[in-house]
């Protein structure tokens, strides 16, 4: 009768020991795809920004070259100031995550 109710103690723990275990590595499993997520829409803004500022310094370039500012001058900046943009509301949004 004592190995019995040992036995199924001794079920009844390992069952809810591997049930925290699996709970708590779904949840780490979760966590770490959302920072994996952040990570490469991090690194996707940061490509966009030396983009937008390398456009930015080759507009400045030709209009220093030739003396009047010009059409890409016009596109870089607003591809400066969406970049910015962006850059700011991911900021704002990792932010308030954590």
């Amino acid at each position: 009768m004592a190995a019995i109710i040992i036995s199924i103690t001794s079920s009844i723990i390992s069952g809810m020991v591997l049930f925290f275990l699996q709970h708590f590595f779904k949840k780490k499993a979760k966590k770490d795809e959302e920072r994996d997520e952040a990570k490469r829409k991090e690194n996707l803004l940061i490509l966009r920004s030396i983009d937008a500022v390398g456009k930015l310094t080759y507009a400045d370039a030709i209009a220093i070259r030739d003396g009047k500012t010009n059409g890409e001058m016009k596109s870089a900046i607003e591809a400066y100031k969406k970049a910015d943009e962006e850059m700011y509301e991911f900021l704002l949004e990792q932010t308030t995550k954590n």
